[in-house]
Formats: C-alpha cells, structure tokens, sequence
C-alpha cells in the first residue's frame, strides 16, 4: 500500500490594510462612486414641545426624499417624558385615480407600523428624551391581483391638466406618541401625531451617454453606430393622388434618457420633389406652433402617454412634455430629393418623474413626428401622418466615471 505525502501547508500572508485611495505604485482599474452624494442634513417637525427629526435630508427641501428602498433614519424627540407610554412610527403609501370611462379607484400601497418605545415591555418606565429609529421603505406593493409591482413614484396628474382623468401616489411617515393623563389610570390616554409627507423617488439613470454631436446628418453617417434609426413609408390613402413618401428619424442609440438631458435628433422626409413640396411653406420658419398658428410642414415632440384601467375599462391620454424648434438643413446631392431637419428635444423642468409600469397604471414616453401638407387635400391623402417611438425618460443624467459625482460602470444604477 502506496502511502501519500501531503506538502506542508504554508499559511497566507496576511490581508493588506484597506484604503479607498490608491498607493504610489497603485492604480484604480474600475471605479463606481454613487451617483450623488446623499445630503447630511435634518428635517424637523415640531408639534408643542414634542418633534421628529429625519436625518440625511436636503434642509432647503420642503418636503423629504427617498429612493428606492431608502431608510428612514432619525429621532423622536418628546417632552414630559413621565406620561409618555407608547411611541408608534408608521409609513403609508397610498393611490388614488380616476378615469371618466370607468369611475375611480383608491388602493393603499402599504401601512408598515414600528412601536419605537412602549412602557410596557421597555426596561423602564421612563422613555429617553430622544428615540432613535432605522426603518425600510419597502420596494413593492400586491394590487387587487395579489400581483406584485414596484412602488410607484411620487406623481399627480390633476384632472385639469389631463381632461377625464386623475393620478396621485403619495407617501407619508407618521409617529404618534400615546400619554397617560395619570400614571394610575392608565387606561385614560391621549395622543398626539405628528405626520410627513414625504417624497418617494426611485432613481435611475442611463447606462451610457449621450455621443457629442456636431453635425447630426454627417455623423449619422461617419458613426451610424451612434444612432437608432426608425423608418417609416407614408402611405396614400387608397385611391387618393397624394404620393409615397419615406420618412426617418435618428436618435441616440442609448434611447434612455434623463429628464435634464437635451437629445438630439435629426429626421429625413424623402421622395419625389413633386410630393415633398406638399410640406414645403415659403413662409414657415419651421419653429413650434402656437396655438393659434395652423401647423405645417413637419413637427417631433416628446409625449408621455398615461394609461389607466379600472374594473376592466381602459382609458388612455396623452400630453406634450417638449416641442422642438427644426431646424431645415441644406440640400444634401448626393442621395434622393428630402427634407432635413435637426433639433433637439427637453423635458419641460416641470417634469419631475420618469416612466413606470404598475399594471393598473403606465406611464410611458414617445418621440412622436408629426406631419402636415400645406394643404388640406394632400392632408386627407394619407392614412396617417403621426408616427411615435417609445423612449425611456429616467430621474438622472449618465455620469463619467472619473467625476466625483458617479459612473456608468453597471448598466443601471438604483438608489
């Protein structure tokens, strides 16, 4: 029987201490700060002489802020402390819409309840003059379906910016502080609650940026990498003597979107030199049109669509969140007659939320070009003349992972 020598084991040298910055001889080969730095300061809210303070906010806020799965860090700071028996701390999430096709609907996201303090299982009768507290934002919610979703952020739609229909999510934290009016009738209580609204924003970014451009109608073609290419035929009605057309639009390939980003664009209207000058006015200056003003020629705007279901009815608008002003291109030799604009497209800086999908509601977002003939019979010559493409509008811009501010070294970054 052949017997086996194992080597001597030789231990490891011990872990080299940590430093997040780099020796002499040392490098970063990847690097992933956090998109923003997370505020340092409180938010307060008194009621008498009792008060909740929320740690890690922005104290120019109005309101708080979290993100995704955030934690509710502070304190509860109470007065006549000999009296106090019970403190409760909740956090409510709620939603309410309403479509005129189908009624309306509230539904309670959540109401996670966290007894900070009791005298009854405390170790003394007497609570601290300051409870701290550490608690989850929970990530999803079940509708009616028992169907799970990702909370909704923050958002209103009033019914008098979308005619016919209604949207809100709200959150809020509340604490209650429970006293007894005698320590030997305890059971003769008063309560006081203290509540904060507070706003829920889930964030997310690009996993790339946006290419510099120059030129868009030369660097389509030196790098059509760089671009998502959607095309279009513009088809007559049958019958009708209006002409085909082609019709092309290019965007940034990444096609996902912060809501402080410019994107930028160029579309090629093309075909016969008799069929394009339906859509060539001596006067247009090719801006956004003012209410009063007919359009003409050629329009792209940036669109968010709202759909809401209630008991199986499904009712859907939509709403302009920027218009671009075009800007018409000289003639290009080398390729079939068109028409060549560029421009570029912003959400208006009202717009504080990207899309979501929570089944029952969505919230989604188009480039939509529009075309309009000069002249009503060529307008009524074709089957259509609006064309759309989904787009993602997200909370925050793509960031360079050498800026202190963050990177796009994951495809997503949540907070």
């Amino acid at each position: 029987m052949t017997t086996i020598v194992l080597p001597p084991y030789t231990p490891p040298p011990p872990v080299p201490s940590y430093s997040p910055k780099p020796a002499d001889d040392e490098s970063i080969v990847a690097h992933t700060p956090r998109i923003r730095e997370l505020p340092t300061g409180s938010y307060i809210q008194r009621c008498g002489n009792d008060a909740v303070v929320l740690a890690d906010q922005d104290p120019a806020a109005e309101i708080p802020s979290y993100g995704r799965q955030g934690l509710i860090n502070g304190f509860v700071s109470v007065e006549e402390r000999e009296t106090v028996s019970e403190i409760v701390l909740k956090v409510k999430g709620k939603m309410d819409f309403m479509i005129s096709e189908g009624g309306s609907m509230s539904t309670k996201l959540f109401n996670d309840s966290f007894t900070l303090w009791s005298s009854q299982k405390a170790s003394t009768s007497v609570s601290p003059s300051a409870v701290p507290f550490s608690v989850p934002i929970r990530g999803k919610f079940e509708d009616e379906n028992l169907v799970a979703h990702p909370l909704p952020p923050s958002y209103e739609i009033p019914w008098t910016t979308v005619p016919g229909l209604y949207f809100k999510s709200s959150y809020s934290i509340s604490v209650t502080i429970t006293r007894s009016r005698s320590r030997k009738l305890q059971f003769l209580n008063k309560s006081r609650t203290i509540t904060i609204p507070f706003e829920y924003v889930p964030r997310l970014r690009p996993w790339r940026p946006i290419q510099p451009f120059s030129d868009l109608r030369a660097d389509v073609k030196a790098m059509p990498e760089e671009f998502r290419q959607l095309s279009w035929e513009v088809s007559p009605r049958p019958k009708s003597t209006a002409l085909p057309l082609d019709l092309h639009l290019f965007l940034p390939a990444v096609e996902i979107f912060g809501l402080d980003d410019t994107i930028p664009f160029h579309v090629q209207l093309s075909g016969s030199v008799s069929a394009l000058q339906h859509f060539v006015s001596p006067h247009s200056t090719h801006s956004a049109a003012t209410k009063t003003q007919r359009k003409e020629g050629l329009s792209v705007s940036l669109v968010r669509q709202v759909a809401i279901e209630i008991n199986g009815r499904r009712a859907s608008r939509a709403f302009t969140l920027a218009s671009a002003a075009l800007v018409l291109q000289p003639p290009s030799y080398d390729s079939l007659p068109s028409l060549d604009f560029s421009g570029s497209l912003r959400p208006h800086q009202s717009t504080q939320t990207g899309m979501f999908d929570i089944g029952a509601v969505r919230v989604h977002d188009f480039v939509v070009v529009e075309l309009w003939p000069i002249d009503l019979d060529t307008l009524h010559g074709y089957q259509t003349l609006r064309y759309s493409h989904a787009v993602k509008l997200v909370t925050d811009s793509w960031v360079d992972a050498g800026s202190s501010a963050g990177s796009a070294m994951a495809r997503f970054a949540h907070r």
